[in-house]
């Protein structure tokens, strides 16, 4: 029989054993409570036609989860009935079809996030990943076309549609670039959590081409936010009162002239125009800001739009196939106001563009344009600090 002594023995050795599972318990926490409150992850893709509350039911989540979930969701941004097709999602549930936790991703890097509070109260808000900002920097020569030079180096089409947009005023990306044309460019782009990549604005660049000389964008914003935009190093506005064209045309088919042979009328008569050979539905944009002053139809100009930008100049787009803004609405430069199109006395999609000076028609080819507002004395030491910096970061592109 075992003695007094044994079984003190036996009772400190069971008490160690019990304080040592203690400890175990409480310095792994989180792993005990983890492995028992067995969350799953369901993760996928919407398929066509698919509801929320049909993937809800497919994941065995009970009713009054799903009903209350879908009232957070209405309450929110989060447009339950316009789930979009192939867009990822992720659900967090219980083993008992008990919803903690359901994401919604809107874009790669934007996603709606609906969390059951401890309160088991359902919050629904749009939450964008983490990114990390970089500077990226490309350089190289023209081929074909600066476009195909840039997306080669793995730039988005975004980034170089806004290259082109801010070189606009002095660079026609259609008919000046030149096979050697040296071109650099540096940009903001955002890594996301996920390895998303996502360009962002373009900080500065330069264009040097045969035809066109060579012109540098800084980006500068002043710090009390009255300034922004693209300038040269010295300081001029790269933004002038007027486009360069007023859309992204394959040719000019017809020039201004005081005696041009019309090929439906059959006889020599003045074209105090341009005319611009686009393929039918080519968006047509205004040159500058101002009022439509005329939006219809013009007889032999078909479909007609004029535009007043300010006291001295008037501009018209006519032969459009399609008009998008109405007399008296206030447009901006770059502001689309139809599509080209054949009406009228028209032989095939183009548009004749005009532009008039205190009512007088002129040579838009040949028109002198002048700069938007450049950078004022006040603002001359931050932007020289701007500049430093962006001209320092060109010239480091091989």
């Amino acid at each position: 029989m075992p003695s007094k002594k044994n079984y003190l023995n036996i009772f400190i050795s069971l008490a160690i054993i019990f304080f040592i599972c203690l400890m175990l318990y409480f310095f792994n926490a989180g792993v005990f409570r983890k492995s028992g409150a067995a969350v799953l992850l369901s993760s996928g893709t919407f398929s066509e036609g698919e509801t929320l509350y049909g993937l809800f039911s497919k994941e065995g989540i009970g009713k009054t989860d799903a009903a209350e979930f879908e009232r957070c969701a209405a309450a929110s941004q989060f447009k339950t009935k316009k789930i979009k097709q192939d867009k990822k999602y992720e659900l967090f549930k219980s083993t008992f079809g008990t919803i903690f936790e359901f994401n919604y991703y809107d874009s790669p890097t934007e996603y709606f996030n609906i969390k059951k509070s401890t309160a088991g109260k359902f919050v629904c808000e749009k939450m964008i990943l983490p990114a990390e900002k970089v500077l990226r920097a490309v350089g190289g020569r023209i081929e074909k076309t600066l476009y195909g030079s840039l997306s080669e180096q793995g730039v988005s089409g975004e980034t170089i549609m806004a290259i082109t947009d801010i070189f606009a005023w002095q660079v026609d990306f259609f008919n000046d670039p030149r096979t050697g044309d040296r071109f650099r460019v540096v940009y903001n782009r955002y890594k996301y959590k996920n390895d998303f990549l996502q360009d962002g604005d373009v900080v500065a660049a330069d264009y040097d081409g045969a035809n066109t000389g060579k012109y540098t964008a800084i980006y500068f914003q002043s710090a009390d936010g009255k300034i922004k935009g693209y300038f040269t190093p010295e300081g001029g506005s790269l933004r002038k009162i007027f486009l360069k064209a007023p859309l992204s045309y394959r040719r000019i088919s017809s020039y201004f002239s005081y005696g041009r042979f019309h090929p439906i009328l059959r006889y020599f008569r003045p074209h105090l125009g341009i005319d611009y050979a686009a393929p039918r539905g080519t968006p047509v944009s205004s040159i500058g800001d101002g009022t439509v002053i005329f939006a219809g139809w013009s007889g032999g100009f078909g479909r007609l739009v004029k535009v007043r930008h300010n006291a001295v100049y008037t501009t018209s787009y006519g032969h459009l196939n399609k008009i998008t803004v109405k007399r008296g609405q206030r447009v901006g430069q770059g502001k689309v106001i139809g599509t080209v199109g054949s009406t009228g006395l028209s032989t095939g999609p183009h548009l004749d563009f005009r532009i008039n000076r205190a009512g007088r028609p002129v040579n838009f080819m040949k028109l002198q344009l002048m700069p938007a507002a450049n950078i004022t004395g006040k603002y001359i030491t931050e932007f020289n600090s701007a500049k430093d910096r962006a001209l320092s970061l060109l010239n480091g592109i091989k």
